[in-house]
């Protein structure tokens, strides 16, 4: 599969620039040629799973590639896992070889590879090298635990290629991967680029600052990430106007509000700007450009054979998807795979104005004396305000209410806190007595996990 997608760019633009980070640039056909030398050192590793504990690069790249076109199973840790996080993952992912290059870690049963040292592929077996393994392989994938404990998702790399829609890239189409590279969203976007040959930006970290600084580098055109992304990004934006050339901005990974969108129209008027819903379990579901908040209504009449289908059942936005996750890693029953089951997303919404709007997660309301609260709700009125960088809503423990609405904020630079907090409270007097915040707290950051809101 990945093999393919390779030699079917090989055929058409060897010379175009496949990979582009402050370590190097590589073209398809050299990318190509160090994925081949991947595949065959890690064909030499003990036989079993292999994981990676390492920071985005063009060498995890090769990894993940490599392990795809050699067949053999690959499982992505968060580089910022601790070895404390780590060491219960490798063996509840049964792992044989892990490929990291902190030394304090510790892996009884399995062995442990530098990536600094990692053997010379031998010219011979590159040469012999088919990269048509008997079998798929497969990736498996941390949720990102923004909301709970992170479970481990199975992939195989031709389901994650079926979600790609293909079309012809512009030859100077750049997308700047602003996602991490062990999550789903990170892997989609790579999925994406080889897809359709284009070129993936890797900036220097997983800074905002430092995406904003490719971006103008090496001539962006595209970026997706998230609406939390887009928020820090504007207010750098705001410092650094030189000119950008960003023709297609997505967002994903959490709902967006209206003045978010309006904003980014307002900076980019000739930029196309799509929302994608999607998850880790059931992949790339819909994609929509109409600058609304939400999905259309139309989306649940979606024909039974379609590769994506929705439905709302008690108020929780529900998914059939062909193309999704094989199943989670391990003995449970969510483990079995789910093609053609409906599976709950965990998305709180509701039909308003011909939409599906986006009210939370499941797992977020807040419990006011009885009365529901969906974070979203507050958050979406709090967001658009002048001195309001972020904002996180969440319950607070209450010993006569059960809980109350709270939240953290973060202002823009300038702005006075209790000018802030009067605006908040005036523009919350429209929520029922329940859902108006009963505690503002005005913080340096609020906690986030590749560029999403961590709501724990």
């Amino acid at each position: 599969m990945i093999a393919d997608k390779f030699r079917n760019a090989l055929d058409q633009t060897p010379d175009k620039l496949f990979i582009v980070s402050s370590s190097g640039k590589w073209t398809y056909a050299d990318f190509f040629n160090y994925t081949s030398r991947m595949a065959t050192v890690l064909e030499g590793f003990a036989p079993g799973r292999i994981a990676c504990h390492l920071p985005d690069s063009p060498q995890l790249i090769a990894l993940m590639f490599g392990a795809g076109m050699c067949g053999r199973s690959l499982v992505l840790f968060n580089h910022d896992y601790s070895r404390q996080q780590i060491q219960p993952l490798l063996e509840q992912a049964d792992v044989k070889t892990l490929i990291t290059g902190d030394k304090q870690i510790s892996c009884a049963g399995c062995d442990i590879a530098d990536p600094q040292v990692l053997p010379a592929a031998d010219d011979r077996r590159v040469a012999a090298f088919s990269g048509q393994p008997a079998s798929d392989g497969e990736l498996l994938i941390l949720t990102s635990g923004t909301t709970g404990k992170a479970k481990c998702v199975r992939y195989s790399w031709s389901r994650l290629f079926a979600q790609v829609k293909e079309s012809r890239a512009s030859p100077d189409e750049r997308w700047l991967l602003a996602y991490r590279l062990n999550h789903f969203a990170g892997v989609q976007m790579l999925v994406h680029v080889l897809s359709n040959k284009s070129t993936l930006v890797l900036p220097r970290s997983n800074q905002v600052s430092d995406a904003i600084t490719a971006m103008h580098e090496y001539q962006v055109t595209h970026v997706s990430s998230t609406p939390t992304f887009w928020r820090f990004a504007l207010t750098l934006f705001q410092k650094n106007r030189k000119q950008l050339s960003l023709r297609h901005l997505t967002l994903g990974s959490e709902a967006s509000s209206a003045d978010l969108l309006e904003k980014l129209h307002a900076l980019f008027p000739e930029a196309r700007i799509v929302q994608i819903y999607a998850s880790t379990e059931a992949g790339s579901c819909v994609s929509v450009s109409d600058m609304k908040p939400g999905l259309p209504v139309s989306v649940l009449s979606r024909p039974a054979d379609a590769a994506v289908q929705f439905r709302i059942l008690d108020g929780e936005l529900q998914i059939k998807s062909t193309n999704g996750m094989s199943g989670y890693l391990g003995a449970d029953p969510d483990a079995k795979a789910t093609e053609g089951q409906w599976r709950p997303s965990g998305d709180l919404v509701r039909i308003e104005n011909g939409r599906i709007i986006f009210i939370g997660r499941k797992n977020e309301t807040i419990n006011v004396g009885g009365v529901k609260v969906h974070p979203l709700d507050v958050e979406n009125l709090i967001s658009p305000l002048a001195g309001v960088k972020l904002v996180r809503v969440y319950g607070q423990a209450n010993p006569i209410v059960g809980q109350i609405v709270a939240l953290d904020v973060v202002c823009n630079e300038g702005s006075n806190p209790a000018e802030v907090e009067e605006d908040i409270r005036r523009a919350c007097d429209v929520l029922p007595p329940a859902g108006r915040p009963r505690s503002i707290n005005f913080v340096d950051a609020i906690l986030t996990n590749n560029f999403k809101l961590s709501r724990l």
